[in-house]
């Protein structure tokens, strides 16, 4: 017959597989406190911020830069409450080596913004200065990321650019005023 199953032999419980299934399970961790600190070589002092469920934790840290007035953010949410990834490290490092070409990059929009306020006034690439970086939990495979930048002409006005696929799509402009 040709919808007939072929006949298949019967399968008894293998009790090595079974012991071995069981003691593969692990017990539940405890989650991570919020404020809870991690030094990490290439981003510094993080510490954890828990968020409600549905929403991503983060961690956040602050660098004091030596040849910049301004400090940098760096932001890196998570999933769960797992520590910040190789990804959003090598994120930040090349963020912070490539700030002058991304400062580049969002100059014309700044000043596309900066031209629509009252009174009009611009900033030049010069100006611009790394502020703040804000990673999804996988930088690379997620289309949008954030860069904060701050002018050293205009230091009460605080500028983030939020990209979409490497490129910078809007900006918001803060004032500390």
């Amino acid at each position: 017959m040709f919808d007939a199953e072929p006949a298949r032999p019967e399968v008894g419980d293998d009790e090595l597989f079974l012991e071995q299934r069981l003691g593969a399970l692990e017990p539940v961790a405890p989650q991570r406190a919020g404020g809870e600190v991690f030094e990490s070589p290439m981003l510094g002092r993080m510490e954890f911020a828990r968020m409600p469920r549905g929403r991503p934790s983060f961690w956040r840290a602050e660098q004091h830069m030596p040849d910049s007035p301004f400090s940098l953010q760096v932001l890196c949410e998570v999933e769960g409450d797992e520590l910040p990834g190789a990804d959003q490290v090598a994120c930040v490092v090349a963020f912070r080596r490539l700030q002058v070409q991304d400062a580049m990059l969002c100059a014309p929009l700044i000043n596309a913004r900066l031209r629509e306020m009252v009174p009009v006034r611009t900033v030049s690439v010069d100006d611009l200065v790394l502020t703040s970086i804000h990673l999804p939990p996988r930088p690379l495979t997620e289309a949008r990321f954030e860069l904060g930048f701050r002018a050293t002409s205009a230091r009460h006005l605080r500028f983030t650019v939020v990209f979409a696929r490497g490129i910078p799509r809007s900006v918001r402009i803060d004032s500390d005023a």
